[in-house]
């Protein structure tokens, strides 16, 4: 998986999440930004702690960063640079959007504006994000949406909806047993490193 190159200035998109664990839906969401953008950089980013989600404790950072690089070597880049960034399990604590977006123009060269690829459930919160009025100058939103948009957004906010097929994972699931959206590598990581269900009841298929 190439991850070089960061003085090329490049139209990136950045794709974040708690990632506790991949699976494959999440690969299905990259395999898909590459076939319908014409993004040229793709930077995969876990979260020390969603914002999201602050009362949960996942995984360490290492263990999920691990997985990510283990599962991201079976994505077929087409050309294009997938980068796996761990400035915001390096920063520790919850991360801010703004924050993160900022850090991504300092260390790479970025070809126009940078894409941040976000699911519709997100598109009502957008405008209570932190510092949303300076982050929506920032970034080009790619939502992926079922029926191809036509939701509200904040005023401002450049958002491009792309209709996508759901695809079935969980990471809930996964950490309850149930291995069936998981890359073998990852499933055989989680084994390894006595993760999530490890012990307990596994399910497959």
């Amino acid at each position: 998986m190439p991850n070089t190159g960061t003085n090329t200035e490049k139209r990136t998109l950045l794709f974040g999440g708690t990632f506790d664990p991949v699976h494959n839906g999440h690969l299905y969401i990259i395999r898909k930004a590459i076939d319908l953008t014409d993004y040229e950089r793709i930077i995969v980013m876990p979260a020390a702690i969603s914002n999201f989600k602050p009362g949960t404790h996942p995984a360490s950072g290492a263990d999920r960063l691990a997985m990510l690089a283990l599962a991201l070597e079976h994505v077929d880049p087409h050309g294009r640079q997938i980068i796996l960034s761990s400035y915001e399990i390096d920063r520790k604590g919850v991360s801010y959007t703004y924050d993160t977006v900022c850090e991504m123009y300092r260390r790479y060269a970025i070809s126009g504006r940078l894409g941040f690829l976000m699911g519709d459930d997100l598109v009502a919160g957008l405008a209570g994000w932190y510092r949303f009025d300076d982050l929506k100058r920032l970034v080009d939103f790619v939502c992926f949406t079922r029926d191809g948009g036509n939701l509200d957004c904040p005023p401002g906010a450049a958002v491009r909806f792309l209709s996508v097929e759901p695809y079935h994972a969980s990471s809930t699931d996964v950490r309850s047993g149930d291995v069936e959206g998981l890359p073998a590598e990852v499933a055989g990581y989680i084994d390894r490193h006595g993760l999530y269900y490890a012990g307990g009841n596994r399910q497959r298929g």
